[in-house]
Formats: C-alpha cells, structure tokens, sequence
C-alpha cells in the first residue's frame, strides 16, 4: 500500500504515465505519482543562458534552448546581471567618448536609454548606466571618467553636457564619437531587444540594465 501525501491514508494504484506509477486517493480524491523526476537547474544551463542572452535570443527562444520556463531565464538575468558593477581602470590622460543608445520598455512612448562611456583608444567600455536621459542619470557615466583625469570627452552636442564637462577637455564637434557609435552598431545587431524594427522588447527597465549588464561584461573579457 502507498501513503497519500496529502491526507496520509492509503492510495490505490490507477495506471502508469511516463514509465512511473500512478497513485489515486479514495478519501481526498487527489491522484498523485508514487516518484517524481524534477530538473534542477545546472551551472550549465546558467551558462547557456548566458551565452543566448549575449547572442541576442529573447526570453522565450533562451527558454526553449534549456527547457527551462521563461521565468526561470529572467530569474538566471536577474541574479546573474544585477552584481555586475564596471570597475574603473587604473589610467590616466586618456581620450573617451561618451554616446547614448535609444530603446523603450514596455511601448515605445515609454522611453529608455543605454548612456554609456568608451575609452577610444582600447574600445574599453568604462561606465554604463540605464534609464531615462536625464542631467543625473548621465552624470553618473562622466563622474566615472572625470575621476581618471581625462586628456578629452568627446560627446554629441546634447546639451546636458557642458554643464557636466570642464570646456577645456570638452569636445562636440562633427565625427569625434566615431568609435563609440561603431560599438552602438554592435549593441543594436546582437542584443536583440535594442534592434529599431523587432518584436523583441524589455518589459521592465531592470531586465533591460541587466540583460545589458551581461552582454557588457562578456565583452570584457575578451
């Protein structure tokens, strides 16, 4: 005889499914399997889930590849990508360019930005920051560059950015952010939620940071 797990009377065997035996309840009328087979989510499957995100797969395609449910892909995002916090390097006297990239969450009235800074001579992404292109949320990115005493910041001619960068290393004139727009082209071609024309979108803006923030980091270390 079998014990129900529910009520803890007897069971009665009621056939098989998936090679494992069923079990049926006369007194709670509840059916349930004498053994289950539950799998656990592996190293390898955090990896390969790492690795389409980085590829640009959506939510639903990283699902299906490790069969896994798409929650279970936005939770691998999330606890994987929240962490990540770029380290400044150790330089100085250097030339970066500062760009942001235009994207939405949710529809497209609700707009959102990817305000990031590039070191031009090594192509080293510096600081990242996601959100609405605001004075605050763009100082966060030139902070991080005036603490490593920069030769130049070359920026497009928003205007949020004189009052953000001294005149004398500042500058906006035509084609001086060539490189940094070079590596928005790279965004938009492998991270499939920042493509113009897709079906593909953020539906919050943390999913968005953090699916950045792994792509990001990925780049990194190559």
């Amino acid at each position: 005889m079998y014990d129900c797990k529910y009520c803890g009377n007897s069971c009665i065997r009621k056939g098989w499914q998936c090679q494992r035996q069923k079990l049926f309840c006369k007194t709670c009328c509840k059916h349930q399997q004498y053994t289950y087979a539950e799998r656990r989510l592996t190293a390898k499957h955090e990896r390969d889930a790492v690795f389409l995100n980085n590829e640009g797969c959506s939510v639903s395609s990283i699902a299906r590849f490790i069969e896994f449910s798409k929650t279970t892909v936005c939770g691998i995002i999330d606890r994987l990508g929240s962490p990540i916090q770029l380290i400044p390097p150790l330089e100085s006297n250097q030339d970066y360019e500062v760009d942001e990239l235009k994207t939405f969450v949710g529809n497209k009235k609700n707009e959102s930005w990817l305000m990031y800074s590039l070191n031009k001579a090594t192509k080293d992404i510096i600081s990242f920051c996601v959100g609405r292109r605001t004075k605050e949320n763009i100082r966060k990115v030139t902070d991080v560059l005036m603490k490593l005493s920069p030769k130049s910041i070359r920026t497009d001619k928003l205007n949020i950015y004189p009052a953000l960068i001294p005149k004398e290393i500042h500058k906006y004139k035509n084609k001086v952010t060539n490189h940094i727009e070079r590596k928005n082209l790279q965004f938009r071609q492998q991270l499939r939620r920042l493509q113009r024309k897709t079906i593909c979108y953020s539906k919050s803006e943390k999913m968005l940071r953090n699916s950045i923030a792994l792509f990001i980091f990925s780049l990194e270390k190559q």
